[in-house]
């Protein structure tokens, strides 16, 4: 996990306080925070399912 849940809360609320003049940056980087979240929670979620192989039928 790049970031943890505390992280990923402050990086949304310190974008949101950013100012009109800044919106194009402030919505890129809003863009990249949910990229990094989507990312840990799939990284979050394989691991709470476990290995996935021969044997350990995940159905």
């Amino acid at each position: 996990m790049r970031l943890s849940w505390p992280q990923h809360l402050q990086a949304a609320r310190t974008i949101e306080l950013t100012g009109d003049q800044h919106r194009g940056t402030s919505l890129a980087l809003m863009g990249i925070s949910l990229l990094l979240l989507a990312e840990d929670l799939l990284e979050l979620e394989s691991v709470a399912a476990g290995p996935a192989g021969p044997g350990n039928d995940q159905r």
